[in-house]
């Protein structure tokens, strides 16, 4: 069609959409903590990927309904982009975890806690970092090169 935004009639929209991205100039972040650091980075990826979706969104003349499609935004996102955002869910899950050890909302401190239940939240706690630093490592692993970005960019 004449009229196509793609130049091949079974390009899908998130290939489109992918095809037309900018990448994400790689970021200086002078962070020793690992938490931190990945947290900068994987939400730096994250923003970045939001804001080139609506740049590209506005240059194809494309237009999603947010309400129909509330992850339209993941069309086109690439996997190391994917990765940091999982790595942020598992980071806010562990964030809110820890938080637990810390509030009044058990009525005891942590050091008052029955030894099942703290060797629980210590369990639930590894479980949830290792998820975390899986996500970190995909991304690092999967973000390698990619997008004009050099292999030393790891959290």
């Amino acid at each position: 069609m004449p009229d196509s935004l793609s130049r091949d009639p079974k390009e899908t929209v998130a290939e489109l959409i992918r095809r037309n991205r900018r990448p994400l100039p790689a970021p200086v972040i002078d962070i020793e903590n690992f938490r931190a650091r990945a947290l900068a980075i994987c939400s730096a990826e994250v923003a970045h990927r939001s804001r080139d979706f609506h740049r590209v969104e506005r240059a194809l003349g494309l237009g999603f309904d947010r309400w129909l499609e509330p992850d339209c935004e993941q069309f086109g996102q690439f996997p190391h982009e994917a990765h940091a955002a999982a790595a942020l869910v598992w980071l806010s899950h562990l964030q809110t975890h820890e938080s637990q050890k810390r509030t009044p909302w058990s009525g005891l401190a942590f050091k008052y806690w029955r030894e099942d239940e703290r060797t629980a939240w210590f369990a639930k706690r590894r479980t949830l970092w290792s998820g975390f630093l899986r996500q970190v490592e995909r991304y690092r692993v999967t973000g390698e090169g990619h997008c004009g970005r050099p292999n030393n960019t790891s959290p």
